[in-house]
């Protein structure tokens, strides 16, 4: 899990879950703020992903579950756990073109 912080703001700015790595493209999640629900949203998670670590690398930060949990609680929900995680990226990546 990857969070993001906005500059002069304390809390996340986004909330991200990458897939495991298997040498294809990217398969992420993001929180999705209004509804509080996880998208899977591959660019828009690699746009500020880069975006955010071109501003400088103290924006991004790498978190454990246990921490992830944490700020998803914050937040007023929580990350899908490893099966629902699974599920939601392979249905998402079959969708993509």
């Amino acid at each position: 899990m990857t969070r993001c912080a906005s500059e002069g703001h304390p809390g996340p700015a986004n909330l991200f879950i990458l897939g495991p790595p298997n040498g294809g493209p990217v398969r992420a999640l993001r929180l999705h703020h209004p509804t509080k629900t996880w998208v899977f949203d591959p660019s828009t998670v690699w746009a500020r992903l880069t975006d955010d670590f071109d501003q400088g690398d103290e924006l991004i930060s790498r978190v454990d579950r246990l921490r992830a949990e944490e700020i998803a609680r914050e937040l007023t929900t929580l990350p899908p756990s490893d099966a629902e995680l699974r599920v939601v990226l392979e249905e998402g990546a079959s969708e993509e073109p």
